[in-house]
């Protein structure tokens, strides 16, 4: 047990030096006031669809479609780790039935804050957290040569839906061009299920670019 403060004291002063020498890689750029992030990818809904979600024009023999998302969002630093701003996300995805399909396009309107560690240079870890107002609309098409009954018709007939969203999405944004331009790369955490793969978290990635206004 002699053999632990020795060894916790030895790590301390280990991890002082190392952290003195990482500096060379410290970010001395300052941080810019301005900021402009966009995403705009098809989703998938089981791992099948990954190559969608990469690679434009893949497809599959059986009828696994095509989703998309885009998000687009401005930010503006209100302090060197925290940048607030309004953001706009747009989601399309179509539900597949024995004898239906349901259309679904939805919008979100909100704001969001991010927190960053503007240590290094080339990498930042970040915290996003999000609330937005969701507003979806859903119609429905029948599958080829089924003719739906009048019941049926009256049944699914297209609706409007709404709801309030939040999330907590924490991640890495990867600097290039003296931070000019930046690849997030993080995961989106709900209470809500995304309709995306309908599970509380997806994967998410932005590319941005940051700037400052001239005087």
């Amino acid at each position: 047990m002699k053999r632990l403060p020795a060894l916790l004291i030895s790590l301390a002063f280990a991890l002082s030096a190392l952290a003195q020498q990482s500096c060379r890689l410290c970010d001395t750029i300052p941080p810019y006031k301005h900021s402009i992030m966009l995403q705009f990818n098809r989703a998938f809904l089981d791992i099948r669809g990954i190559p969608n979600y990469l690679i434009y024009n893949v497809r599959f023999e059986d009828g696994l479609e095509q989703n998309y998302y885009a998000n687009l969002r401005y930010g503006y630093r209100v302090h060197k780790n925290i940048l607030v701003g309004p953001e706009l996300m747009f989601f399309s995805q179509k539900y597949f039935f024995n004898d239906k399909i349901l259309h679904v396009t939805s919008f979100n309107v909100g704001g969001y804050a991010r927190f960053h560690v503007n240590r290094w240079r080339v990498f930042k870890p970040y915290a996003d957290v999000g609330m937005s107002y969701n507003y979806a609309h859903g119609k429905y098409s029948w599958v080829e040569n089924y003719q739906p009954t009048d019941e049926e018709t009256q049944r699914f007939q297209p609706r409007d839906f709404h709801r309030f969203d939040a999330y907590i999405a924490p991640g890495m944004s990867f600097m290039i061009w003296q931070n000019h331009f930046n690849i997030d790369i993080g995961i989106k955490f709900s209470p809500f299920r995304y309709n995306v793969n309908s599970k509380m978290f997806v994967f998410t990635w932005k590319i941005g670019y940051n700037f400052n206004s001239k005087p």
